[in-house]
């Protein structure tokens, strides 16, 4: 099966484009539902066509995903480049970057506060006394500061393995 482009106009087949840009045919028919792709044109057998230029685009969609936008926005940014002179797209990216550069600050500040959590609960069970399972569930994150209610029973082993060994070294 030979179908990569377009004898007369350079295009590409939807096969050929997917294999080059990374993506799936029916990531790029979604895309193209989306209006991230422009419409793209047909073989008189139904085939869509690309061009080199929506390659180039399929490269800024796959690096604008890599930075944590949303198709959504990614789709802002493709319509606003489509209008006269596309300058609307620079001032939309920047802003969206910035916004991304703050949630990303939040989040990097919640799991710094999850990873002392951690921390500190693990070295409360790694130093504290071994606690009896007397309610049917472990206990120990009880009584290593705030009480936190257990997802699963853990049973008695699980915390026997938690609790560091009282036994003397050989």
């Amino acid at each position: 099966m030979r179908i990569a482009t377009s004898a007369t106009d350079g295009r590409l087949a939807i096969g050929e484009v997917a294999r080059r840009s990374g993506f799936t045919v029916k990531a790029l028919r979604f895309y193209e539902r989306l209006g991230l792709l422009p419409p793209s044109g047909r073989r008189p057998s139904g085939y869509r066509l690309y061009s080199e230029a929506d390659l180039h685009r399929l490269e800024f969609i796959r690096q604008a995903k890599a930075l944590g936008l949303t198709l959504e926005a990614i789709r802002e940014l493709v319509v606003a480049a489509r209008e006269p002179g596309g300058v609307g797209a620079r001032p939309r990216l920047l802003r969206m970057l910035e916004e991304r550069i703050a949630q990303t600050a939040q989040q990097i500040a919640m799991l710094t506060r999850l990873r002392q959590e951690l921390e500190r609960r693990r070295r409360a069970l790694a130093h504290g006394p071994y606690l009896e399972h007397g309610n049917g569930y472990c206990p120990c994150l009880e009584r290593t500061g705030e009480a936190v209610a257990p997802r699963a029973s853990l049973g008695k082993a699980a915390c026997r393995r938690a609790r560091p060994s009282r036994r003397p070294a050989p």
